[in-house]
């Protein structure tokens, strides 16, 4: 969910609006065909889609400003701060959070490092991530800025 509440807050909501009417898909990609591909993101365009894909308004409206919807963002921005998602994109590789966008070439050492370590721990690739990144006592997701502690 919200990695950008200033900009995407209200097309969340109304996503999730959408979504209470069967119509969640339909809705996501009129939003990023006609609001984020045109950096336009008000209440206009937002009702301008709603109608396009033919939701009931009174209940769209109602939803996207109802409780239900705000606790499901809620929801979401918590799961996020447990993973220490604050960007976009985000990845985890082998349990190592990357965020932001990175070149390629730092995408591969990230993914080179990883595969030797998996592969010089004589797990199956199968297994690994259940053995060795889990199974291992690390139960939180760390990125660079939260590192695991010394001696552990």
């Amino acid at each position: 969910m919200v990695v950008h509440p200033q900009v995407v807050t209200k097309a969340h909501l109304a996503g999730c609006a959408a979504g209470k009417q069967g119509k969640f898909a339909e809705f996501k990609n009129q939003w990023w065909e006609k609001a984020f591909a045109n950096r336009k993101f008000d209440d206009d365009v937002i009702n301008e889609i709603a109608k396009s894909i033919g939701l009931d308004m009174t209940k769209f409206k109602a939803d996207w400003d109802g409780e239900d919807c705000k606790k499901l963002l809620a929801d979401d921005a918590n799961e996020l701060q447990k993973f220490h998602v604050n960007s976009t994109p985000s990845f985890f590789i082998n349990g190592q959070h990357v965020g932001g966008a990175l070149p390629k070439e730092s995408f591969k050492q990230v993914i080179d490092e990883k595969l030797k370590v998996a592969e010089a721990s004589g797990t199956t690739g199968a297994e690994y991530y259940d053995k060795e990144i889990m199974g291992k006592g690390e139960k939180q997701f760390r990125s660079k800025k939260d590192p695991k502690p010394a001696g552990h």
